[in-house]
């Protein structure tokens, strides 16, 4: 009889093979009984994995027999994720130094170094794999950036840096990184981030490419469910003590969520493509909104999300 191991103890070559949705449900299960600060500590010692173990070439043997339009279309799909998570790499030392208490800020000492790993993972990729290396990471990263819709640089690159340095600058009032969780942790990572890695670890695991970057990228989202579980214990921490910081959080996630939202909506020749090959194009953007649903319901609050189109009837 075969065990099936679970998805937070899976090594890389594991979760190559594992689907996204088990790896998102750890999310779901700890905004049931959310864990302690401590104990999503001893998650991050079990769970390590190393950038540089990664095997790309099987992943680089695809990419040379793909057509010039197929390869566009993957630097497009890839290139936000690239920047995403460089730009959170560069905005998270405020937040630690502005932690409230000791076993919050050797949490985010952890995620910050999450947070680094993913980037070289995705350097890796763009430059091993993609044949992107401009031969500085800066350099390469600005590449990427002209692969991203103006609506994710808004969030990823403008807001993330404007609200770390604010952090920065006053780490003594909870205010501010309050308001950075709730833009870090719950919109990019916990609404952004995690619809757009199920949205292609989905595909590439249906149409079996890039295992490499599956294994990888699977990991990383298992780390980012430990950093949304601390957004969404944090927040909530924070309504216990006063409950003067919804309105904190409410401002904030009302301020954001129309331009995340705008952020991973399809481009119209992707909904006429999809709806043509009887697919939903809409089907991230739902489950964003589920997903942002959830956290705001454990977090203590309700607010209006965006409309997302009803699914299609084909």
């Amino acid at each position: 009889m075969s065990i099936e191991l679970s998805p937070e103890d899976a090594t890389l070559e594991e979760l190559q093979h594992t689907p996204i949705d088990s790896v998102l449900n750890i999310i779901d299960d700890g905004l049931v009984h959310i864990p302690s600060y401590r104990e999503l500590y001893y998650r991050w010692e079990r769970q390590h994995w190393e950038a540089n173990e990664i095997d790309f070439i099987p992943d680089k043997i695809q990419w040379e027999y793909m057509s010039a339009e197929e390869r566009t279309m993957r630097i497009y799909a890839l290139s936000e994720f690239f920047q995403g998570e460089a730009s959170v790499t560069n905005g998270l030392a405020p937040y630690v130094i502005a932690m409230p208490n000791e076993e919050m800020r050797i949490y985010a000492t952890t995620q910050l170094v999450d947070e680094s790993r993913h980037t070289v993972f995705f350097a890796r990729f763009f430059n091993e794999v993609m044949e992107i290396d401009e031969g500085s990471l800066e350099a390469t990263l600005a590449v990427a950036r002209t692969y991203m819709n103006e609506h994710a640089k808004a969030i990823l690159i403008d807001a993330l840096s404007e609200t770390a340095d604010r952090i920065r600058r006053d780490p003594q009032d909870i205010q501010r990184l309050i308001e950075g969780v709730s833009l870090y942790h719950i919109i990019i990572e916990g609404t952004m981030a995690l619809a757009g890695q199920r949205a292609v670890l989905e595909v590439y695991r249906r149409d079996n490419i890039f295992p490499g970057f599956r294994a990888g990228f699977t990991a990383v989202a298992r780390d980012e469910s430990r950093h949304v579980l601390f957004g969404v214990r944090f927040l909530r921490d924070m309504i216990l003590r006063d409950q003067k910081h919804k309105q904190t959080i409410y401002n904030t996630l009302n301020r954001y969520a129309p331009t995340a939202f705008a952020a991973v909506s399809p481009h119209e020749e992707t909904v006429h493509r999809m709806l043509a090959q009887q697919e939903d194009p809409w089907e991230t953007m739902r489950y964003a909104k589920r997903s942002l649903e959830k956290k705001l319901k454990v977090i203590g609050l309700s607010m209006e999300l965006p409309r997302i189109p009803s699914p299609p009837t084909f």
